[in-house]
């Protein structure tokens, strides 16, 4: 009796180390930016996150947008037409995503939350890409420090990747070199 006793403390320790390994992917409640999602109207992100700062009207990835500037670590774009949220930035060392995931976290730390992803770089920077599995078109790309790499920010899009990533504001003509701004005699880049 007491091997029997054994033997099945043993088999449900193993099958408890096995349950734990199991890396779990993203699901579709990962695509959430406190409360609002992509596809939600400009509407429901003004009741979910109030009223923002100033808007830009602007082109991203080949996107007419208005981009909804709530700081300068965070931002929603939506799309100028339908007036629908296409992509949600959060740059907040405060902001705490799904799982419990912050700034600073790892890539062992995101590997536990949300499962392998796919690691891309986008405009000279590093950034793990997950995919929604019921809204496939729905990416978070989490921007990590390319030399330590933890996460620096945040971005919930289901625009393209593929464009060239060229940001021209409204104001702008496409084919005109863009100014540099001048802060007190200091260069900016």
């Amino acid at each position: 009796m007491k091997n029997f006793k054994f033997r099945i403390s043993a088999v449900l320790f193993l099958l408890a180390m096995l349950i734990s390994t199991v890396a779990f992917g993203a699901v579709a409640d990962d695509f959430a930016f406190k409360g609002l999602r992509l596809g939600d109207s400009y509407d429901t992100m003004v009741e979910k996150l109030g009223e923002p700062d100033f808007d830009t009207d602007m082109y991203l990835r080949g996107v007419h947008v208005i981009r909804y500037t709530y700081s300068a670590d965070q931002k929603i774009y939506v799309d100028a037409d339908d007036k629908k949220v296409v992509e949600m930035f959060c740059k907040s060392k405060h902001y705490v995503g799904p799982h419990g995931v912050t700034y600073g976290a790892t890539r062992a730390g995101l590997q536990k939350a949300f499962g392998q992803a796919e690691h891309k770089h986008l405009d000279g920077n590093i950034y793990y890409i997950y995919y929604n599995p019921v809204v496939p078109k729905e990416k978070l790309l989490i921007e990590m420090e390319t030399e330590q790499r933890y996460l620096l920010s945040w971005t919930y899009t289901s625009l393209e990747l593929d464009d060239p990533g060229i940001i021209i504001t409204f104001d702008e003509e496409e084919k005109k070199p863009a100014q540099r701004f001048n802060y007190g005699g200091l260069p900016t880049n």
